[in-house]
């Protein structure tokens, strides 16, 4: 009898040991998967806030230099428009590439609208640039625009603290924000469209 209850005991030792080990290598496998597409998806797993979610509601944070290569890869992706307010835009080789990018897009047919700082003396530039090119610009003369932000295509909504300066691109520490959830970008949208028509 004290035979049997040994072997019970020990079956059941084993059983809870197993089922540990199990459980254990289901949690390791769970927390590889969701490392590797972070790494896949981001390049810096540190880049992601929402562990679990999907592309649909997924924000990246984009740090420093990262803003400019993700902001010039979705210019460059895009496929029907692109709405920005930005307070400055101050023409160096960075921004240039930018501007030639907003160029090469609206030379495929996507539609771009731009709202910038009129106060902002190189604004101005930046307006006869893009203005020779077609691409329809306002400058807001109410002191009030201080936003930088960029909505790609009804898809992608980039805000930040990223002015387009060299200093703001590649020598600042800055902090924007991709945001893929289709609510808040139908918001900002609408947030967009009343600033662009309260605007001569």
């Amino acid at each position: 009898m004290a035979l049997i209850l040994n072997n019970s005991i020990l079956i059941g030792v084993f059983l809870l040991l197993l089922i540990f080990i199990l459980l254990s290598n289901f949690i390791m496998l769970k927390k590889f998967k969701i490392l590797y597409n972070n790494i896949i998806t981001n390049n810096n797993n540190d880049d992601v806030i929402e562990e679990n979610s999907t592309d649909q509601d997924r924000i990246s944070i984009l740090n420093d230099e990262k803003y400019y290569y993700h902001v010039l890869n979705a210019i460059s992706s895009a496929k029907r428009e692109i709405d920005i307010i930005m307070f400055s835009i101050y023409k160096c080789k960075k921004t240039e590439e930018l501007l030639n990018e907003l160029i090469n897009a609206r030379k495929r047919g996507v539609f771009i609208r731009i709202i910038l700082d009129k106060d902002v003396d190189s604004n101005k530039e930046v307006k006869n640039i893009l203005g020779s090119e077609k691409i329809p610009i306002k400058l807001a003369d109410d002191r009030r625009i201080h936003n930088k932000l960029i909505i790609i295509d009804k898809d992608i909504l980039i805000v930040g603290s990223h002015n387009w300066t060299d200093k703001a691109l590649f020598g600042n520490r800055e902090s924007s924000v991709v945001i893929r959830d289709k609510n808040t970008i139908k918001k900002m949208k609408r947030y967009f469209e009343s600033v662009w028509c309260s605007l001569k």
